[in-house]
């Protein structure tokens, strides 16, 4: 009894200091909870894309938003307006244009949401896609932020093929195209969004303009760029991509690509192979321009936009854009 008595005396003491210590007025909750300011880009974002749009734009890193097997980075805060500027300017405004789909175009059919991300979307087999497979097409991943410069036409030309192609493919499933009859003209082809067969011929680029641009290998398959091959949504929406950010006369230099053999450059081919790319040659062409004719008269029927008009428009404000940078 005494030693308990004892005991106690000697805790007492502690337990009355402790009491006395004043209680931390802030919560744990509240001490750790990030208070995000609103800034002059928020209200530019507002200005621009939240209000005339109704985009939602995101480019305060969220680890979560990039999903799983993606190898992406936070945006540069000085690189943000650049890029949202450039896609403002040679995006958006191109389809509300007057000439083209007129303001109202974009009603109800805008992305939702933009997200950026500082650095690239390579996927397992090292090829970089322009979307993030993981997301719906009301969402736009705009990727290589921190690479941007709007002096540069090849990051400017990534830029827009990305966002091109994104768009289109929003567009594509508010205003649906006939998949049936577009799939069958390449049906045999595609990948099934398998990169595994255009991994070997994009190892050996080093530029954007190599990687994403019109491909001579992919020309004389019956296809515009490599990422055409993953599926027939990717197909249609890479036409439509390419075209904006590229001239009649490449386009039309690509599809000659197409109708030439491959081996039309050696002096004494052998008949019977030759034979046989010539053949494949005239299946190439056949399918380039079915794809061709197809996209320019879905985009003149659902859109009501000439395409060829549109094209014209979108290089010479992009060409505006760089010399004014």
């Amino acid at each position: 009894m005494d030693a308990l008595k004892i005991l106690l005396l000697f805790l007492l003491p502690v337990v009355f200091s402790s009491c006395k210590e004043k209680l931390d007025p802030h919560s744990v909750v509240e001490t750790n909870r990030r208070q995000i300011e609103r800034t002059e880009l928020d209200d530019w974002i507002h200005a621009n894309l939240v209000t005339p749009y109704n985009v939602e734009v995101q480019y305060r890193w969220d680890k979560n938003t990039a999903g799983k097997g993606t190898y992406v980075y936070p945006p540069k805060l000085e690189k943000v307006k650049d890029v949202l500027e450039a896609v403002c300017e040679l995006g958006f405004e191109l389809y509300t244009n007057p000439e083209l789909g007129g303001e109202s175009f974009l009603k109800g059919r805008s992305p939702l949401r933009i997200v950026l991300y500082g650095g690239g979307n390579p996927d397992n087999n090292g090829v970089e896609l322009l979307y993030n497979p993981q997301t719906s097409a009301a969402e736009i991943s705009l990727y290589n932020v921190n690479a941007f410069d709007p002096k540069k036409a090849e990051t400017l030309y990534v830029l827009l093929r990305s966002f091109h192609h994104q768009m289109a493919k929003r567009l594509m499933e508010l205003m649906p195209y006939e998949r049936d009859a577009f799939l069958k003209i390449s049906e045999a082809r595609y990948t099934r969004g398998s990169t595994d067969l255009i991994a070997p011929p994009l190892g050996s680029y080093t530029t954007p303009k190599e990687k994403f641009g019109l491909n001579g290998w992919a020309n004389m398959r019956g296809f515009y760029t490599m990422l055409s091959f993953l599926s027939a949504e990717d197909d249609f929406a890479e036409i439509v991509s390419t075209t904006l950010v590229s001239s009649p006369q490449e386009i039309n230099d690509a599809a000659q690509r197409a109708a030439t053999p491959e081996d039309a450059d050696e002096p004494d081919p052998d008949p019977s192979v030759h034979q046989r790319y010539a053949k494949e040659a005239e299946q190439a062409h056949k399918e380039f321009t079915e794809k061709q004719k197809f996209v320019d008269a879905y985009i003149k029927k659902e859109w009501h936009i000439d395409f060829l008009r549109m094209q014209l428009m979108s290089v010479r404000r992009i060409d505006i854009y760089l010399k004014n940078h």
